[in-house]
C-alpha cells in the first residue's frame, strides 16, 4: 500500500492509534463493570498489546537506523519512566485501601497480588492459581488487571534483544554482500532495508512459534494459557512486524476506509460475540488482533465513511490519552463497588463507577503520568530513571504489605478467642444448635466467634490418611482413585462415591465409621457425579467422566461391599442431549441398579443447600459479621427439589432397593440455610461445607446410614 508522498514525512503522531485505544479501554471497562452488557469486551486488552507492539518497534527500529545502534539502558529507562509512575500510585493507593473495603478473606490474596503486580508477574501469579481447584472460585481482586502489565514488561525486556540480534545478523548480511561485490576495506556499508527484513524474519519466528503454541494450550484446555506470556507473546509481535513493513499509508483512499471500518467492526464484532466460555486467546484472538492491524494499517482516512469524524472528536482523544490511567484505575473502583454492594452494578451505578474512575484517571493522568514521562531531568539521566523505578517498584512491595499486616493481627486475634471456644468444649456447636424451625447463630456467652476464622475457611477442607493425600481425582483424570480411608481390617464395607461434594462428607464419615467393623473406601473425581450421563462440561475432552465413571462401577461390583452411599452436587447440565425430566435421571439409574442387582444397600443423599448466585460465603460473613442474616440462603432458592437433586431422587424412585435420604434439615430451617449455626461456619466457599461444621453432622449421618 502507498506509503508517505515523496517530501512528506510520516506522521509523529496519529490520531487513528488513541481511536483504538479508546475502544480498547471502554470495551475492557464496560466487560468489568457488568460483564453482561459486552461479554466478549475483554478483547480490549489483545488490541492494547497490538498497539504496543507496534509503537514500541518503531521506536526501536527508528532509532537503529538513525544511530546504528540500540541503547538498551535509554529503551528500559523510557519504558519505566511511562509505565512504573501511574502504576506506582495505583498500586500503593489500592495497598493502603483494600482493608477499609475489601472482607478480611481477601486480605491476604490482595497482599500477595499486590506484590506481585508491583514486580510485573502478576500473570504468573493468576496462572498459578488458576489451576487450583480449591481456589479457582476465588473473588476478584483489585489487582488482577495487572496481568496484561505483566505481559507487557515482560515483553520489553527481550524484544528488544531480538532487535539487536536482528541488527547483527543485517550487518553479517550487508557486510557479506558488500565483499561478494568487491567492495573493499573492512566495513560494508549500512543496509537500512536489510535490516528492516531480517528484523521482520527474526519477529516471525518467534511470533509463529508463540501462536502456535498458544493455540496448543487452548486446545489443550489449559486455564493456564490466557495469562502467560508464550501465549500472548504473538500478539505483540504482529504489532512488532507491522512497525517492519509499514510507512504512512497515503493512497488507495477508498480501500484505507473500507479497511478501518473493517477492523473496527471486528473488534466490536468480538466484543459482542465472544464470552468467557470463548476459548481464548487461540485462534479467537486473531479477529480482534487483525481487526486493530487493519486499522493501523488504513492509516489517516477522510470524506464520505471514513472514520475521521471520529477520530478526530476530542472526547475520542482525551479518552485515548487517558486510557493507560483508566485502566490501572477503573478495576480496583469496580472491585471496592462490587465487594460493598454485593454483585455488578446495574445502568445507573455502572455510569456512577465509570465516572469516579475517570476522576481518578484524569487526576493521575495530568498529575503523574505525563509530568514523569516528560521530565527533562529523568529523560536525561537514565541511572536515575532506573533507580527511581527499582525504587518505586519497592516502595509499592512495601504498601502491599500493608494488608498482611492487617489480616495477620486480626487472624491472631480470632484465633485466640477460636482457641477459647475450642477449649471450652461446649454443647450446641455447628449442627447442634439447629432444630426444626429455629437455630442459635452463636452459644450464649461466645457471642461474634466463628469457628473457622472466615479469613481460613477455604483451608477448612477435608484431609486424607490414604492415596499420598490426593485421594480426589483432578477433573481432566481418565480415572478415578480408590482409596481406604478408615478401619482398613473392617468386615463391612462402605463405599462413598461421587465428585467433591461426596468428598465433603469425608470428615464425618471418618468419624461415624470410628469403632465399627465399617471400612471405608472411596471413590471421588472432582466435577463428576456418579452417572454414565455426561454433564454438558463433559463434552470438552478434556473432562472426561463417563469412562472413569464405568471403571468405578466395574470396580465396586468387584468389591461386593455391603453398602455404597453416592452423593453429588446439584448441577444444572447433566444429559445436556436428553428430553428426559429430570435431565439425568437415566445416568444414575444405569449405576444404579446393577449395585442393587448384586445386593448392594445403596443410599442417595441429596447434595448440601446450595446458593443458586454462588456467593462465597466466607466474604459474605466477613464483609456481615453483625447482620449475618444476609448471607443466608433462602431455602426455597437451594437447589432442594431441582437440577441434579431432582434427578437422583427420580432415580431413586425408579430402582427398587435403592433408599433417597436428605439431611437439608440439618443445614436449614423451614424458611433459609444460615451461613452460621452454633458458632460454626456452614461453607468453606460458595458451595462446599466447611470440614468444622461436617464432623457436627456424624451422629445423624451415622443415623441415616445405618451404620
Amino acid at each position: 500500500m502507498p506509503s508517505s508522498a515523496a517530501g512528506e514525512a510520516p506522521r509523529k503522531f496519529r490520531p487513528e492509534i488513541q481511536l483504538l485505544r479508546a475502544i480498547a479501554v471502554l470495551t475492557v471497562v464496560i466487560y468489568h463493570i457488568n460483564p453482561d452488557w459486552l461479554p466478549g469486551g475483554f478483547v480490549g486488552v489483545d488490541v492494547f498489546f497490538v498497539i504496543s507492539g507496534y509503537l514500541i518497534t518503531s521506536h526501536m527500529l527508528g532509532e537503529i537506523e538513525k544511530t546504528g545502534k540500540l541503547s538498551l539502558l535509554t529503551f528500559w529507562s523510557n519504558r519505566a519512566r511511562r509505565i512504573l509512575p501511574a502504576a506506582t500510585v495505583a498500586i500503593i493507593a489500592v495497598g493502603i485501601s483494600a482493608t477499609w473495603f475489601l472482607p478480611s478473606t481477601q486480605w491476604e490474596s490482595v497482599a500477595q497480588q499486590g506484590i506481585a503486580s508491583a514486580l510485573y508477574v502478576q500473570n504468573f501469579a493468576l496462572a498459578a492459581k488458576s489451576v487450583d481447584y480449591l481456589t479457582q472460585e476465588a473473588a476478584d481482586t483489585p489487582f488482577q488487571h495487572f496481568w496484561s502489565l505483566s505481559v507487557e514488561e515482560q515483553f520489553y525486556v527481550f524484544w528488544p534483544l531480538l532487535a539487536i540480534l536482528a541488527l547483527v545478523i543485517a550487518r553479517w548480511v550487508s557486510k557479506r554482500t558488500h565483499r561478494r561485490a568487491g567492495g573493499l576495506g573492512q566495513d560494508a556499508p549500512y543496509a537500512p532495508a536489510v535490516f528492516r527484513e531480517t528484523s521482520f524474519v527474526v519477529f516471525a519466528v518467534v511470533v509463529a512459534a508463540s501462536f502456535v503454541y498458544s493455540v496448543a494450550e487452548v486446545n489443550a484446555g489449559d486455564p493456564t494459557a490466557y495469562f502467560i506470556t508464550p501465549t500472548r507473546v504473538w500478539e505483540l509481535g504482529v504489532g512488532g512486524m507491522l512497525a517492519c513493513v509499514l510507512g504512512d499509508p497515503r493512497g488507495l483512499p477508498v480501500v484505507r476506509k473500507v479497511l478501518a471500518l473493517a477492523g473496527v467492526g471486528a473488534i466490536l464484532a468480538a466484543s459482542f460475540m465472544y464470552t468467557g466460555a470463548t476459548p481464548f486467546p487461540g485462534t479467537a484472538a486473531l479477529l480482534p488482533v487483525l481487526g486493530c492491524v487493519a486499522v493501523i494499517v488504513a492509516g489517516r482516512t477522510s470524506g464520505l465513511g471514513s472514520l475521521h469524524p471520529i477520530v478526530d472528536w476530542r472526547p475520542t482523544q482525551m479518552v485515548g490519552n487517558w486510557s493507560y490511567s483508566l485502566y490501572l484505575w477503573h478495576f480496583p473502583v469496580i472491585t471496592y463497588y462490587v465487594a460493598v454492594v454485593g454483585h455488578h452494578p446495574g445502568f445507573f451505578f455502572g455510569l456512577c463507577v465509570l465516572a469516579i474512575s475517570l476522576v481518578f484517571s484524569i487526576a493521575s493522568y495530568y498529575l503523574v503520568e505525563n509530568p514523569v514521562r516528560k521530565n527533562v531531568t529523568l529523560r536525561d539521566r537514565r541511572w536515575m530513571t532506573v533507580g527511581a523505578a527499582l525504587t518505586a517498584m519497592a516502595v509499592a512491595c512495601a504498601f502491599c504489605f500493608i494488608p498482611q499486616a492487617v489480616y495477620d493481627r486480626h487472624l491472631a486475634v480470632q484465633e485466640e478467642r477460636t482457641q477459647q471456644l475450642l477449649a471450652a468444649d461446649v454443647d450446641g456447636m455447628g449442627a447442634g444448635s439447629i432444630d426444626g424451625n429455629s437455630f442459635e447463630t452463636f452459644i450464649p456467652g461466645y457471642e461474634d466467634i466463628i469457628v473457622p476464622v472466615p479469613a481460613e475457611a477455604r483451608d477448612d477442607v477435608p484431609q486424607w490418611d490414604s492415596c499420598e493425600g490426593m485421594g480426589a481425582a483432578d477433573a481432566r483424570s481418565e480415572s478415578t482413585p480408590e482409596c481406604v480411608e478408615a478401619n482398613p481390617d473392617g468386615e463391612k464395607t462402605l463405599v462413598v462415591v461421587g465428585d467433591s461434594h461426596a468428598h465433603q462428607w469425608l470428615p464425618t464419615l471418618k468419624a461415624a465409621v470410628e469403632g465399627t467393623e465399617w471400612k471405608l473406601v472411596t471413590f471421588m473425581h472432582d466435577s463428576c457425579p456418579f452417572s454414565l450421563e455426561p454433564r454438558a462440561l463433559h463434552e470438552d475432552p478434556e473432562f472426561p467422566c463417563v469412562e472413569p465413571n464405568e471403571k468405578t462401577l466395574d470396580r465396586i461390583l468387584e468389591m461386593q461391599p455391603e453398602k455404597v452411599l453416592m452423593t453429588n452436587l446439584a448441577v444444572d447440565d447433566l444429559a445436556p442431549d436428553s428430553d428426559e425430566e429430570p435431565r439425568g435421571t437415566q445416568g444414575f439409574v444405569d449405576v444404579m441398579e446393577p449395585m442393587v442387582d448384586e445386593g448392594i444397600d445403596v443410599v442417595a443423599l441429596r447434595d448440601t443447600p446450595t446458593p443458586v448466585d454462588e456467593e462465597n460465603v466466607p466474604d459474605c460473613v466477613s464483609a456481615n459479621l453483625y447482620d449475618l442474616a444476609e448471607c443466608a440462603i433462602p431455602r426455597a432458592e437451594s437447589r432442594e427439589f431441582t437440577d441434579a437433586n431432582a434427578a437422583l431422587e427420580a432415580a431413586a424412585e425408579r430402582v427398587e432397593g435403592v433408599r433417597f435420604e436428605s439431611l437439608t434439615d440439618e443445614f436449614c430451617t423451614e424458611t433459609e440455610c444460615p451461613a452460621v449455626i452454633g458458632n460454626v461456619l456452614v461453607y468453606r466457599d460458595q458451595n462446599h461445607i466447611s470440614a468444622t461444621y461436617a464432623r457436627t453432622l456424624v451422629e445423624p449421618l451415622a443415623e441415616m446410614l445405618e451404620l
